[in-house]
């Protein structure tokens, strides 16, 4: 069915279900996983009270990236499921996860429906419906 598969994760407790189930599908149909994290970085996000500098910010939120990617890899090698696993920092996780897919040749996209409510939801928009909306790829949304 699907070759190739991106599997974008952001580490939720949502998204961890859709790695779990994504894997496995990969494993019962033989697809092979491109698991991908967006390190993503708001330019224009003031972070008051930390001593951090931006550059030391994107360091940590590429650090947790590499975390859930480092889930998918270990999940998939318990499964026997072929995987590569990536994470790009960017400041639009759709766009990134859109770029990936073509970047790595996948067929279609597994994520989750982003967990956002209320006032981020309106501010920042839903990822998963950006690529949905934008992607020429299918698209699996796992809520």
């Amino acid at each position: 069915m699907f070759k190739k598969i991106l599997l974008a994760t952001d580490g939720s407790e949502l998204s961890d279900k859709a790695v779990q189930a994504a894997l496995q599908f990969a494993k019962e149909h033989g697809s092979k996983i491109v698991g991908l994290s967006v390190a993503t970085i708001y330019p224009y996000f003031p972070v008051y009270g930390m001593e951090a500098t931006s550059g030391e910010f994107a360091q940590a939120i590429s650090k947790e990236a590499e975390k859930y990617v480092h889930k998918i890899a270990t999940h998939a090698a318990s499964l026997g499921v072929d995987a590569e696993v990536h994470v790009v920092e960017g400041t639009s996780a759709s766009d990134e996860i859109i770029k990936a897919a073509d970047k790595y040749h996948c067929d279609a996209i597994f994520m989750a429906s982003h967990g956002r409510k209320g006032l981020d939801k309106f501010l920042l928009g839903s990822e998963a419906q950006k690529v949905l909306v934008h992607s020429k790829l299918p698209v699996t949304i796992f809520k």
